[in-house]
């Protein structure tokens, strides 16, 4: 079975077990990186709330039919669970007071998502792009979050300045995780090997690349390492800062980010193939 007809069987299956005015509509929605995601839209008239299930992950090539009914049942019985979530939730995040508390930075590839950016606000930073997320009430979904687009701030009534000034006041509260190499190594249960490497994110190391953007930050893990430091983009969900004086050099650590990006990120999760420098003579990033 071919993916495509994997997606066709299975909507088919969903569409079959539908009652009353529930209705499903087959979506692909565009993330990060232009990685597409296949799920199916649920929607039951007179609700304002759609949720959506991803379901490239449970595709196989040797898919029986009993499979895919199993998997319509479960995917049709998680749009259930999900509508009868707290409405409050739902009208929480259609209020920009409500959840202007809720708002944050992400730091994408500019490069790599010229056709996100035109469907969501965004701000230029370096050779890079902030975007903005919010977190879905707990309600809804325990520790959930949502891409900003243009439609939310239609609905919000608000502009780019105005989603920005919230997201940095929020960004201020972040607590930061910033340690070394080994230490952060250690709790995963690998060998500590001690080689200058910090590394950068925040506590939940979730989007947690974005906390670099506050010069408030730069200069912290400057007086962390104790002089002007390189930043090597892990992920979108953390940096490496490494210290000028037990670098080999920009061009040396270009390749080494291009191979780890190459062989250990997921294409998702991929945010820049080099290396930036933070001078604390200048307190520039560049």
């Amino acid at each position: 079975m071919t993916y495509d007809d994997f997606l066709i069987c299975l909507e088919q299956k969903i569409q079959s077990c539908l009652q009353g005015r529930e209705s499903v509509r087959r979506v692909r929605i565009l993330k990060n990186n232009g990685v597409k995601l296949d799920g199916f839209s649920y929607y039951v008239e007179g609700h304002k709330e759609r949720p959506t299930v991803y379901v490239n992950q449970y595709y196989e090539e040797r898919m029986t039919q009993e499979s895919l009914v199993q998997l319509a049942e479960l995917v049709l019985k998680t749009l259930r669970e999900c509508r009868l979530l707290d409405v409050q939730g739902v009208e929480q995040m259609m209020d920009f007071a409500a959840i202007r508390e809720r708002i944050f930075c992400r730091l994408v590839s500019r490069e790599r998502n010229e056709q996100l950016l035109m469907d969501i606000p965004w701000l230029p930073w370096l050779d890079l792009a902030i975007v903005f997320h919010f977190q879905v009430p707990e309600c809804m979904m325990q520790r959930g979050t949502a891409l900003i687009h243009t439609s939310h701030m239609d609905c919000w009534g608000v502009t780019l300045d105005e989603l920005f000034r919230a997201a940095a006041e929020n960004m201020a509260k972040v607590q930061i995780f910033l340690e070394p190499m080994e230490t952060f190594l250690g709790t995963f249960g690998f060998e500590p090997l001690s080689n200058g490497m910090h590394v950068l994110s925040n506590q939940q190391k979730e989007y947690g690349a974005a906390v670099i953007i506050d010069p408030r930050v730069q200069r912290l893990c400057f007086r962390k390492l104790g002089e002007s430091f390189y930043v090597l983009p892990s992920s979108v969900h953390e940096l490496l800062l490494l210290p000028e004086s037990l670098s080999a050099g920009r061009t040396e650590l270009d390749r080494l980010i291009r191979e780890v990006n190459d062989t250990c990120v997921g294409k998702e999760e991929y945010l820049s193939g080099h290396a930036y420098f933070y001078s604390g003579e200048t307190e520039t990033l560049v």
